[in-house]
Parts: C-alpha cells; sequence; structure tokens
C-alpha cells in the first residue's frame, strides 16, 4: 500500500542523481552543427534563390519591431516556419535555425549599414485611389502630444526596471541591468533570426552584410532546433510512475463500476483497497460534504476569493516580462490608479498565513491535550508532510518532464529555466525550505509559501503548548507575548536592512529586488505575525465555540468601518510606493513591519464577524456552496496554476497588445485550466495516496462526525490517532495553501 510513496521518493532520487544543468536543451546539438565553412557555401546558395531566400527572411524579424514607441523592442519572428525550413541538393542539407540575438540600443562607434535589396516580388495591381479619414495621432509628435523625447526614454527606462524586476519576482532567472546615467542603458532589441543550422548568428550578419556589422554589439541569447530536448531520467521516471498510477486507476475503477453499478451491490461491501484509486469512488467522494455545526463556512470563500486573486494577479504581472507589443501601456496601468487591484495584490498571501494560524488552533484546542501534544508530536509533523506532499511531489516530477514536451514556442526559454531548476533544486522544495536555500531558483517558484507555512507549523507547538491548557490567561499571555516578539524582531530587522516596500518599485535599481525577495519577500521572520494573529482568532473561535456572541450593533459597525479603512490604506500604499519618484526609506520601513499584521487582523475580524452573525450577506456570499468545491480544490490550485500560466505563455508565437479586457479573457481561460488541472490531480494522485497515508498511518475509515464541548478534550491517549490528525486537523489548513 505504500509502494507508491516508496517510489515517488526513489523516482526523485533517480532524478537528481542524473540532473545536469545542461540536459534540459541539448547544448552539444547546437555546437555539433556549427561549420562555418558550409555556413559560407549555404548563405551564398541562399542568395542566389529568391523562393529559399525569402522563406528565411519571411521567417525573420522585421525592423523596427511594430509598436516601438509603446516600448516594444521585441520581434519573435516566426518560430514554426523557421524550423520547418528544409532544402536539399546534392551537396548541401539547408535546414532553419531558430536565433534570438540581443543588440543593445547604446553602441560605440556603429552606423547602421544599408542592407542589401530584398528580392524583388511580383508586380501587384495598384490600389484603387480612396481618401482615407484623417484620424490625430495624440502621441504622432511632441508638440501635439506634450510629452518630449525624454519623458518617452524616461518611460522606456521605467518599463526596463519593472520588466527586469518581474523576471526576478517570476524566477525566470534574467539577471538586471545597472541603470546608467543615459536612459537607454540597460535596454536592447531582442529581435529573432533564421539561419541556417551550420551558421551562428553573428557569422550569418556579417556575411549578409558584407562585415558593415563587424563592430556591431550582440549577444545570441539562445538557439532552437528540431529535437533539441534530449530525454533524460525526469522523462523515464515521470512515464513509469503514473502508467502505474493510471493502470491502477483503470483496475480500481473497473472493479468500483463492476461492483456497484453492473452487479448494483452495496458500495459499503466492495473491498475498500480495491477502490482505493477508482475514480468513481473519489468523484463521488469529492462532492459529499458532511455537516458540522462547528465549521467555519465563510473560509471556503474567502479562500476562494483569495485564489482567484492570486491567479488575476499571475495573469497580469507574467504579462510584464515577455508577452507585450505594448509595455509602455502596462507601466502606465500599473502606476495609476486602476491598476491597484494587481500591484496590491500580493498582501493576500498574508490571509492565507492567517487562515493557517486560525485553523491550527480551533482544529486541535477540542480535541488534543498537551499530553497528548507531547507524547503524539512526531504524528502531528509526520501527518503535516505528508498530507501535502503527493499533490506536491507530482507536479515537481510533471515540472520537471512532462510540461517541457507538451509543446514549444520562441518564449520557450523562460520554461527551460523553470525545468532546470525543478531537475537540479526539487529536494529543497520537499523538504520545504526552498525559502532559505535556494530562495532565487527554487523548483514551482510560487512553492516559498509552503516552506515558511510548514517551518510556521514546526514552530506552533510552543504556543499550542499553552492554548491547550485549562487556563485561557497563560493561552493569551504566551500569544500576546509571540505577537509582540515577532512585531519586534520584524520591525527590527526592516529597521536594518532598509527594505523597499513594494514588490517591483520604479524609484528604486531593479537590483535591490533580489535581496528584498530572498532577505524579507520570503523570509519567515516577516510572516510570524499574520500566523499568530491567526491563532488568537482561532482560539477566540475556539472560547465561543457553540455559543452566542452579543455585542452592540454600533460596535460591530465601527469594527467594520474600521477594518475597510485600514484594509483600503493597505491596498492604497502600493499606488505610492511604486512610483517612479518614491523616495522615503522610513515610510518603508514603517509599511513593511505593519503591513501584514494589519492585514491579518482586518481578516481575522471578517471571519469572526461571519462566524458571529455580524457579516449579513457577506457571509451569505462567502459561504455558498460552490465555494466548498473551490475551497477543496485551492491547495491543488495553487500547485498547478503558475506552471500553467507559465506554458500558456511560453506558447504565445508572436507579442500580444495588452490590454485589461483582453488580460481578463486570460484570466478565466487561466482560471479554467487551472480548476480542470486541480481537480484531476486531486482524484488521480491526491485522494488515493491520502487514503494509503491514511492506512499507513492506522487511521483506518474516517469515524463519525461528532462535535465535543472545548472544555472535554478526547481520550489522550486516542486524540493522536492518524485519522484525528489527518481529517480533523490538516484538511481546511491543507487546503488553505495559496501564494502571490
Amino acid at each position: 500500500m505504500i509502494l507508491l510513496f516508496k517510489l515517488f521518493l526513489s523516482a526523485l532520487c533517480i532524478v537528481v542523481v542524473n540532473s545536469n544543468r545542461n540536459n534540459v536543451m541539448d547544448w552539444d546539438l547546437y555546437e555539433e552543427v556549427i561549420d562555418l565553412e558550409q555556413c559560407g557555401e549555404q548563405l551564398a546558395y541562399i542568395q542566389n534563390h529568391t523562393l529559399l531566400m525569402s522563406r528565411f527572411i519571411d521567417a525573420s524579424f522585421r525592423f523596427p519591431p511594430r509598436s516601438i514607441l509603446k516600448g516594444n523592442t521585441r520581434d519573435t519572428g516566426s518560430y514554426f516556419q523557421c524550423l520547418d525550413i528544409s532544402h536539399q541538393t546534392a551537396d548541401m542539407d539547408i535546414r532553419g535555425k531558430y536565433s534570438v540575438v540581443q543588440i543593445p540600443l547604446q553602441q560605440d562607434d556603429f552606423e547602421f549599414p544599408t542592407l542589401p535589396d530584398i528580392p524583388e516580388w511580383p508586380e501587384l495591381p495598384p490600389l484603387p485611389n480612396i481618401t482615407w479619414p484623417i484620424i490625430p495621432n495624440p502621441n504622432s509628435t511632441e508638440e501635439e502630444s506634450g510629452e518630449s523625447t525624454e519623458e518617452l526614454f524616461a518611460k522606456f527606462h521605467d518599463y526596463q526596471m519593472m520588466r527586469y524586476g518581474a523576471h526576478f519576482l517570476l524566477g525566470d532567472g534574467i539577471e538586471p541591468r545597472a541603470a546608467a546615467d543615459s536612459p537607454l542603458a540597460g535596454m536592447q532589441m531582442e529581435l529573432a533570426m533564421c539561419i541556417p543550422k551550420v551558421c551562428t548568428s553573428k557569422y550569418a550578419l556579417d556575411f549578409v552584410t558584407n562585415n558593415a556589422t563587424s563592430n556591431l554589439t550582440m549577444t545570441e541569447a539562445f538557439v532552437r532546433l528540431p529535437n533539441d530536448k534530449p530525454w533524460v531520467a525526469a522523462d523515464y521516471v515521470a512515464i513509469v510512475i503514473f502508467s502505474i498510477i493510471g493502470f491502477l486507476t483503470v483496475l480500481s475503477t473497473g472493479y468500483d463500476v463492476r461492483h456497484t453499478i453492473l452487479l448494483e451491490k452495496d458500495p459499503k461491501r466492495a473491498n475498500k483497497i480495491c477502490t482505493l484509486f477508482s475514480v468513481y469512488t473519489n468523484t463521488k467522494n469529492f462532492f459529499v460534504f458532511a455537516s458540522n455545526p462547528n465549521a467555519i463556512t465563510c473560509l471556503d470563500g474567502i479562500r476562494s476569493f483569495a485564489m482567484m486573486w492570486v491567479i488575476v494577479g499571475h495573469t497580469f504581472v507574467t504579462q510584464v516580462t515577455y508577452i507585450p507589443e505594448n509595455p509602455l501601456d502596462i507601466l502606465e496601468f500599473m502606476k495609476s490608479f486602476w491598476g491597484l487591484w494587481i500591484t496590491s495584490a500580493t498582501i493576500t498571501v498574508d490571509t492565507f498565513f492567517m487562515i493557517s494560524g486560525l485553523l491550527i488552533v480551533y482544529t486541535t484546542a477540542a480535541k488534543v491535550s498537551r499530553r497528548s501534544l507531547i507524547r503524539k508530536i512526531h504524528l502531528f509533523y509526520l501527518n503535516r508532510i505528508l498530507r501535502m506532499f503527493p499533490i506536491l511531489a507530482a507536479m515537481v516530477l510533471i515540472e520537471a518532464s512532462f510540461l517541457h514536451r507538451t509543446t514549444d514556442g520562441p518564449y520557450w526559454n523562460v520554461m527551460t529555466t523553470n525545468v532546470n531548476d525543478c531537475r537540479t533544486n526539487w529536494w529543497s522544495t520537499l523538504l520545504f525550505i526552498q525559502n532559505w536555500v535556494n530562495p532565487l531558483n527554487q523548483c514551482l517558484y510560487h512553492t516559498w509559501y509552503l516552506a515558511v507555512d510548514m517551518q510556521l507549523h514546526i514552530a506552533s507547538p510552543i504556543i499550542l503548548f499553552w492554548i491547550l491548557g485549562q487556563r485561557s490567561f497563560s493561552a493569551w499571555c504566551a500569544m500576546v507575548a509571540s505577537l509582540v516578539a515577532a512585531i519586534v524582531g520584524a520591525t527590527t530587522y526592516n529597521f536594518i536592512n532598509n527594505f523597499q516596500s513594494a514588490v517591483i518599485p520604479l524609484g528604486r535599481p531593479a537590483a535591490d529586488l533580489p535581496v528584498y525577495l530572498s532577505s524579507y519577500y520570503f523570509h519567515t521572520l516577516n510572516r510570524i505575525s499574520p500566523f499568530i494573529i491567526g491563532m488568537m482568532v482561532g482560539y477566540v473561535l475556539h472560547l465561543y465555540r457553540g455559543k452566542t456572541v452579543r455585542m452592540p450593533k454600533a460596535l460591530a459597525g465601527f469594527l467594520w468601518l474600521v477594518a475597510a479603512a485600514v484594509s483600503f490604506m493597505i491596498i492604497f500604499t502600493t499606488y505610492f510606493n511604486i512610483q517612479p519618484d518614491w523616495d522615503n526609506q522610513l515610510a518603508d520601513n514603517i509599511i513593511n513591519s505593519s503591513i501584514r499584521p494589519a492585514w491579518a487582523v482586518c481578516i481575522g475580524w471578517l471571519v469572526f464577524a461571519c462566524k458571529s452573525g455580524y457579516a449579513g450577506p457577506i457571509n451569505w456570499v462567502l459561504s455558498l456552496h460552490i465555494f466548498k468545491i473551490l475551497g477543496r480544490l485551492s491547495y491543488a490550485m495553487y500547485i498547478v496554476h503558475f506552471p500553467l500560466i507559465f506554458l500558456m505563455n511560453a506558447t504565445t508565437l508572436h507579442p500580444i497588445y495588452f490590454a485589461v479586457n483582453y488580460s481578463m479573457y486570460k484570466f478565466f481561460v487561466d482560471f479554467t485550466l487551472t480548476v480542470i488541472a486541480a481537480f484531476c490531480l486531486t482524484i488521480f494522485i491526491d485522494a488515493p495516496l491520502t487514503s494509503i497515508i491514511k492506512i499507513f498511518l492506522g487511521g483506518g475509515s474516517r469515524p463519525p462526525l461528532k462535535v465535543v464541548p472545548p472544555s472535554a478534550p478526547k481520550d489522550p491517549e486516542l486524540a493522536f490517532k492518524a485519522v484525528d490528525v489527518v481529517d480533523n486537523c490538516l484538511p481546511n489548513d491543507y487546503m488553505a495553501k495559496t501564494r502571490m
């Protein structure tokens, strides 16, 4: 029954033993095909054959790129058209190679040459005389638009800073260029060339221009050839593992359908082992929700809306890095008041830290005593790790193998970085230490949240020990002291290091962002206070379990007003600190030290008000049944959504013109695919392996749900049966996992 669990561990060990940072693409192939002597011969042949030359030119860049005044410095050419070029003669085999070159805009002592004439095309019939209406262009001249050349260059510079910052935030490994005196410093053209595979980009360009570009500074960023993705151990391991799971799923589902539907026998009399991988049973159980009067139903809605905020934020921010045809419009949107709902989305991660702390107290305080906590602390940790392991391990393996072979495109270099990170740093992700060990090269970059949450969970028994006692005074002293220590520690740390307060600030060098991410954003110290505030809210709800909370309506209204005001202030803060002219380090330090606990308090009040009956229609909306389904999927959605967004973006063939409405359509696609993929992972991977873990730990089947008064904990010897820990302490918290 634990065979698959062992297979996952063994498989990932094989992956790391065979991992090599050069095995993502076939780098040897790129070197082996280079033959400059043949390159000259093939280029000479191509110049004398108009149709073949036209195919290479047609698949290459246009200069200047479209929308260059909107900040676009890229032209991706025609990726698949280039790789499809194949022309054979008696003595040579001419095949296309896709090459992307980076050309800095600042060139010393270089004059652009006159390029050779493009082959003549057949003469077209004359166009009819049509007088088109003159439409004024607000960006055509300085006099019309009121925008000087210096202001336009300043926008280019600001976008470059935002783009490099976004690259670091998304973890695709592109280094920022330091800004110099000139606003063009660090800016570069990224142009796709289609050349014969035996050539280098520089040699081909010099040959075509008769060495007129020999002084041109350019870098070959990456090249692509057909069949340049080598098969490695990760691919074979993934095929074996998922083939076994698929085989067991077919057998288990077949047995279940025959027993339950064809033979019409009682499902309860079916062999439980044989139905572990049954799609029929797992799907049916997925949509069954046990009634629990003590459940905090609004949490499902809060998780769902927060998860949607995460996905829409990632949908927008990933376009900053390599998709847009009009990046300056993205810059203006991000700087504007109307872009706040995107730029402030990072605060939502503290929603989940608060919920995690809340549930660890609320689901444990009524069932576990101090004695059982100490005696079974190893199960407390083991269950937590094993409950999160199946989907996480499956996605690591999928990222390292299947996603790399799913499709292709001119932006695939970003995917190769992600695949390489999973082939080399998978172990730190599964050990939940990636935010400390390799914070800027994480496998599944967004899973830094899991690492921090696991570390907080490991430290939580220090406070739980006092909460599980009979004296509430000791519990409050422990929580308040811990909160004060966390806030003082984080404040001192932030004032010493003087971090920025915006994730992608335009007023600071982009080189500051890696330090901000690794030392502040991913740092456990700065995430402790929302977790402890969640524990406080969970303890209050535990004390009022089964009781009616009575509060003056005026007080409840005042608290709602304060929570709303503080929440809006937190969101509005991003509007100021993202601006290029923002320069207030004291305010940055105060924001970094206070914004996260303040947000956690606001969300804590929302949960308390919903549970206590002071939220009215808000609680009704957050408690809708549809959110229960999304709540069960939220952990898998969190794991799978970021790789899917990268996959979709990497298949884009040409830069896309940014517009908010288009980005929202893209969000709906990303969200829908995420839900479908999360459901499949839950049914095929999580449900059966979770049942195996329960059996392995001796949990058996889940007993009927009982409401236990807070003053009457379960028998300490029975409190840490695996089923209690797994099914009662973890699922809600486990499903709250998400990240921004």
